[in-house]
């Protein structure tokens, strides 16, 4: 357990350092050093590459872990030929991918108005390509429990690499068709590293083994990897499918994708607790699950909706009330997504106030209906778009995207409540409601004219914390961060007493 302790301790490090990287390149910097049309280029490529690589993967990082066990040799590096079959299926589903997307050139590239697009189509192979490449060895060490060195990669070599190439454009060291390639290329460097490291230790071999490629076990992977796909595939296109129908819906030259992925990033803030949280809690479940011991479940999933709704919806009021503050961080050409933050950060804090509803499904017997659930949302996210993006821009794919995880959110409540009778509501997540409303309402007429902003943003944040914190506190809508919180101020009290 100390390995496996020491690289989740470096995996939360590198995950928190590449967390303020990536909000640093896209909020801040990307902006000034990119124009808007090529900041929303680099965002649709980078959408459509994930979801060209999910249609490829064959399900690659759910099959590397599910079934790396039934392959595994005690001695030696071949692993009785997994790695091969891996990537022989991930080929596979590449060439027949490649096939239809080459096929839908003509359609897709006459329904964008950016010659930028148009020129550097051709480029969203390539990222895919190398994308599914490093999934692949990323899952691969995973199974040999080395995930400190891709997780340092992945948060924070590649935010690097993308930052160095921008600035390397920016400066006029490489032209416009080069920053593409590079931007675009710089997985590359990632698959190399693994696959050196993989032979650091002596875990790299291709060798093919037919004997043990029994159709019993292959049909088990092939039935699975399918689903996998189809699961994953949902998972790609809920993260990336708003801002695909905005640089097809709007002839802007992709700026609107660039407003839209900045207001996107900073609406994200407000889940950084919730998604660390969680991380911890689903194997939890999954344990209480194959358990049967239900109370367990329930009392985590209460807990956790309640918490999840304090964090999540103290940092929303914070932010929003200090709204115009932040955005004299950003550049002015992104001010017209303030309300698409609005809208998004509104998403977000509905979909955690709901709880682990997707977590608990995900490891019962009504698995499937995550899928389901999945497709339905992707369903409701065309057809939202489709009616706010025209007329509102940014901000109706912002909308369309709330009202969409809205109605997807209560179709899971409905459902796990009616087939497990699970209800992480109780009179306390109205009073957290409440106290939010009143406070958003108190903060966004407080204002300081004259002062420099950083400083009225410092002042209206005390003020507006300290307003959440007394009736949270005191009115114990969250028994746990209370607890969390005394405790803290013990250890503070005896650490100051015994200096």
């Amino acid at each position: 357990m100390g390995v496996v302790k020491s690289q989740a301790i470096n995996n939360s490090i590198f995950n928190y350092i590449g967390q303020v990287i990536g909000y640093v390149n896209v909020i801040v910097l990307f902006p000034i050093l990119l124009t808007q049309e090529e900041f929303g280029l680099t965002r649709l490529l980078a959408s459509m590459a994930i979801i060209y690589a999910q249609l490829s993967s064959f399900g690659t990082q759910r099959v590397i872990i599910k079934f790396f066990p039934f392959f595994q040799a005690k001695e030696g590096a071949d692993h009785h030929g997994f790695l091969s079959l891996v990537l022989f299926n991930t080929l596979l589903g590449f060439l027949l991918v490649s096939a239809a997307f080459w096929f839908l050139k003509d359609l897709i590239v006459d329904n964008q108005d950016s010659q930028l697009f148009k020129s550097f189509y051709i480029v969203v192979p390539l990222l895919s390509a190398l994308t599914l490449l490093n999934w692949v060895f990323e899952s691969y060490l995973k199974v040999l429990l080395k995930t400190s060195f891709t997780s340092f990669l992945n948060n924070i070599l590649l935010k690097i690499l993308w930052l160095g190439s921008v600035l390397a454009y920016y400066y006029e060291y490489i032209n416009i068709e080069q920053f593409i390639w590079v931007y675009c290329s710089v997985h590359l460097m990632l698959v190399i590293a693994m696959v050196a490291y993989l032979g650091h230790l002596k875990q790299l071999s291709f060798k093919l083994n037919f004997y043990y490629y029994k159709w019993r076990l292959l049909k088990n992977i092939y039935r699975y990897g399918a689903y996998s796909i189809l699961d994953n595939t949902n998972s790609a296109l809920m993260n990336n499918l708003d801002k695909i129908m905005l640089g097809f819906l709007i002839m802007d030259d992709l700026r609107s994708v660039a407003v839209y992925t900045v207001a996107s990033h900073l609406s994200g803030i407000v889940i950084i607790p919730s998604t660390s949280m969680n991380r911890i809690l689903t194997p939890l479940i999954s344990r209480y699950w194959k358990k049967k011991q239900r109370e367990k479940i329930e009392t985590i999933y209460k807990q956790s909706t309640i918490i999840n709704l304090v964090l999540t919806g103290s940092l929303f009021v914070l932010v929003w009330t200090n709204i115009d503050g932040i955005m004299n961080l950003v550049d002015k050409d992104y001010a017209s997504g303030i309300y698409a933050i609005l809208f998004l950060m509104l998403s977000r804090l509905i979909g955690v106030s709901f709880g682990l509803n997707g977590d608990i499904l995900l490891v019962s017997k009504h698995y499937w209906f995550n899928t389901v659930s999945g497709a339905i949302l992707i369903f409701l996210m065309i057809i939202f778009n489709s009616l706010f993006i025209p007329t509102y821009g940014v901000v109706g794919a912002a909308l369309g995207t709330l009202v969409a995880r809205t109605l997807y959110n209560l179709i899971r409540h409905f459902f796990l409540y009616n087939k497990e009778r699970l209800n992480p509501f109780t009179i306390k997540n109205l009073h957290g409601f409440i106290i939010l409303s009143i406070v958003l309402a108190i903060g966004s007429n407080i204002h300081f004219s004259g002062l420099h902003f950083l400083i009225e943003m410092i002042l209206k944040g005390t003020i507006v914390a300290a307003l959440l914190f007394f009736p949270f506190y005191y009115m114990k809508i969250s028994e746990d961060l209370n607890l969390m919180f005394d405790n803290a101020i013990s250890k503070l009290k005896r650490l100051l007493a015994g200096s």
